[in-house]
């Protein structure tokens, strides 16, 4: 016989967690009344911190300090990465976008020479014949005419 799956129990315990704290946090039960009142109480006091002058000030200066390390650590990199004579993440990039120009470039080349290709294989329209000609003359093509329409 074929033994049980080892993780079938996990499966097991965890729906039975998930259903526990769905229990816990249902708006019918002590605890989830609890929950739902602590919930709200801290919705309305972040949302007023939030919109606090103070807070958004920390918060953007902060930001802005971030975004200053991230372009220091950035450009010690690259002097780094210059010094050791290997490619720097912006010259990849200066590469990417020129290939991504080549590559449509080569596209649209490529769509040039497809249209010129079926303008030049076009199967030519037969000439009107005039009403002078005979049957005859019609019925039998002209061999040095043949040769000079193939050649041009």
């Amino acid at each position: 016989m074929s033994q049980p799956d080892p993780q079938a129990p996990n499966k097991g315990l965890l729906a039975r967690g998930l259903k526990l704290l769905g229990h816990l946090t249902h708006p019918q039960t002590r605890t989830g009344k609890a929950f739902t009142r602590a919930e709200q109480g801290l919705t309305k006091v972040l949302a007023r911190l939030a919109e606090s002058p103070t807070y958004l000030k920390v918060s953007g200066g902060l930001m802005r300090q971030g975004f200053n390390v991230r372009i220091r650590r950035r450009g010690l990199m690259e002097r780094t990465l210059r010094t050791l004579h290997l490619p720097t993440p912006s010259e990849v990039e200066d590469l990417r976008d020129q290939l991504r120009r080549v590559n449509d470039q080569v596209e649209a080349l490529g769509t040039q020479l497809e249209t010129m290709v079926d303008l030049v294989h076009t199967p030519e329209a037969p000439a009107p014949a005039s009403d002078t000609v005979d049957s005859e003359t019609r019925a039998r093509p002209l061999k040095g005419r043949a040769s000079s329409t193939r050649g041009a």
